[in-house]
């Protein structure tokens, strides 16, 4: 059995703080605010409608969940954070996006949100343990120092690098991150090239983003799993390899799956279970200041050795050894 494997079945029986009952002939209201394009719902959304009917809040008979989509296209996100607000739903689900998280919070300071949030640092909750506005969720990373985390373990993989790509949407590259990661760069000898994506990027834009990525004569690359990189992770995986690229992001699928080098990310196996919890407690009266943002404490490095030997590159048997998954 793979570690994560025996983690994910450890965690499932210690999930989450109790989440009291819904309330008898009282009917909820859920808004779910994505960046996406609409579509059916994936294994996440399912598993947290599942965990909710668990917990009481049963679809179709006490729960509405109303949907606002953005269609992939920023300059969306204050009407629909506007339509949101203007149903009065009993909490206001954002997903991973920090520009739709701002357009929501300018919109209403006192309904409760809930943010499938990708890192505390975008500075929306300030207390983690005791959110002090209206604002918590799950964080999906440990914090900002996980830029300098991927840069050491890629650096580690890749001894000879100087020069590394990161590739990002605009937004966070020009904000807290991005700044991270150059300073990363700099306390490590490192010139790091910025490779920003308008939010609105297509398969074309990042197959045009490596061309440049080449003549810029990058030894490797870095990139997070926001916005456009997540919808083309398996893109930008295999251009990596076409372009001869060593590469670290936050998708263990196209490390497990893909011919990804390396990925070390949050393993959040129960990921949606404590969101839904999370719902619950708000759902049922408790106040948000109450519901501390829930982080990660257990993080998986992957690394598949066949897309290491298609790129001519040896892992050190140290890093191979402390990897929670390794692909032959």
């Amino acid at each position: 059995m793979r570690r994560r494997d025996l983690l994910a079945g450890l965690l499932a029986t210690t999930t989450a703080t109790a989440v009291r009952a819904a309330e008898p002939n009282r009917v909820y209201r859920l808004a779910f605010c994505n960046h996406f394009k609409r579509s059916p719902r994936g294994p996440v959304a399912i598993r947290i409608f599942d965990r909710l009917h668990q917990l009481g809040y049963i679809e179709g008979k006490n729960l509405i969940a109303d949907g606002y989509f953005a269609e992939d296209r920023p300059e969306r996100y204050a009407e629909i954070a506007r339509k949101a607000v203007q149903a009065k739903p009993d909490v206001i689900v954002v997903s991973w996006d920090n520009q739709l998280i701002a357009q929501v919070a300018k919109e209403t300071s006192t309904i409760p949100i809930l943010w499938q949030m990708p890192s505390l640092d975008a500075g929306f909750v300030r207390n983690p343990a005791r959110p002090e506005g209206n604002i918590s969720g799950v964080a999906w990373d440990a914090g900002i120092e996980m830029q300098g985390k991927h840069l050491d373990i890629l650096r580690q993989a890749v001894p000879t690098a100087s020069r590394i790509a990161y590739l990002s949407n605009r937004y966070d590259w020009e904000g807290t991150w991005g700044h991270a990661v150059v300073q990363a760069g700099r306390n490590s000898g490192i010139s790091i090239i910025g490779i920003p994506m308008d939010h609105w990027a297509e398969e074309e834009d990042y197959r045009r983003a490596f061309e440049t990525i080449g003549q810029q004569s990058a030894d490797a690359l870095m990139f997070n799993g926001l916005g456009g990189n997540f919808t083309y992770r398996k893109l930008i995986a295999d251009l990596a390899l076409k372009y001869r690229l060593p590469s670290i992001g936050w998708s263990p699928d196209v490390v497990e799956n893909g011919p990804g080098l390396l990925s070390y990310a949050a393993d959040w196996s129960d990921y949606a279970d404590r969101f839904a919890d999370a719902v619950g407690q708000v759902l049922s009266g408790t106040k948000i200041a109450d519901t501390p943002v829930s982080q990660p404490t257990k993080f998986v490095l992957a690394i598949n050795l066949k897309t290491a030997r298609a790129l001519g590159l040896e892992i050190p048997a140290g890093l191979v050894a402390r990897a929670d998954e390794v692909i032959e």
